[in-house]
């Protein structure tokens, strides 16, 4: 992929729309491998999973600012809203997993101009997660759907946008491993909201144990 931009930067105009359909089918190449190893290790049980306390509030904001540039480019706002003190005990790479499938979601489907808000709310004895986007919305039966693995909803606005179907797929399996749930509301037209709740692991004790 590297090479491919530096060809971007260098080749003769001619080539750069071929060059630019590599490079995006590098990337899904990328996300696709990406979202089966996750998936992998979360259903394998093997991966180790190390419990701490996680300032969620940080953790939302780097991953905000991983698809910012891809937001600005298109327009799109982004907002952070979260209690004091929205922190959770929970391994870091999964939570991760979890903001960053979210939020690179409400990125991806949403309309130019768009925006997208992000919401931590503390629950006793764990938190909910809350991703809001402006986007095209969702018939019921495309929700029904939407947590199976390789579901990839396909219509017009769509087409273009690179998936695996496998991130809420994973999303839900983590929300399943902390006895949480995950879900989405959507009207169609207006937008969707994606919700996860995830309840505290005591350190020591991985969730999904026994």
């Amino acid at each position: 992929e590297g090479y491919l931009n530096i060809l971007r930067t260098t080749e003769a105009d001619q080539n750069l729309q071929m060059i630019e359909r590599s490079i995006v089918r590098v990337d899904g190449m990328k996300k696709l491998i990406g979202d089966l190893l996750d998936l992998t290790r979360i259903e394998s049980g093997k991966r180790e999973r190390v419990i701490a306390r996680l300032d969620m509030v940080q953790l939302a904001k780097a991953s905000m600012e991983l698809f910012a540039v891809d937001a600005e480019r298109r327009g799109i706002t982004m907002e952070l809203d979260a209690d004091a003190g929205a922190e959770l005990h929970a391994d870091a790479g999964e939570a991760e997993i979890v903001l960053n499938n979210l939020i690179s979601n409400a990125v991806k489907y949403n309309r130019d101009g768009g925006s997208v808000r992000v919401e931590l709310r503390r629950l006793d004895g764990g938190l909910r997660i809350s991703v809001t986007d402006t986007g095209y919305g969702l018939t019921a039966e495309e929700q029904a759907k939407l947590f199976t693995e390789f579901m990839r909803i396909k219509n017009e606005h769509t087409v273009k946008v690179l998936g695996s179907g496998l991130g809420l797929s994973t999303v839900r399996k983590i929300a399943n491993l902390y006895e949480g749930e995950a879900g989405v509301t959507s009207e169609t037209g207006v937008g969707s909201t994606f919700t996860v709740t995830l309840n505290d692991t005591p350190p020591g004790a991985p969730p999904g144990s026994d």
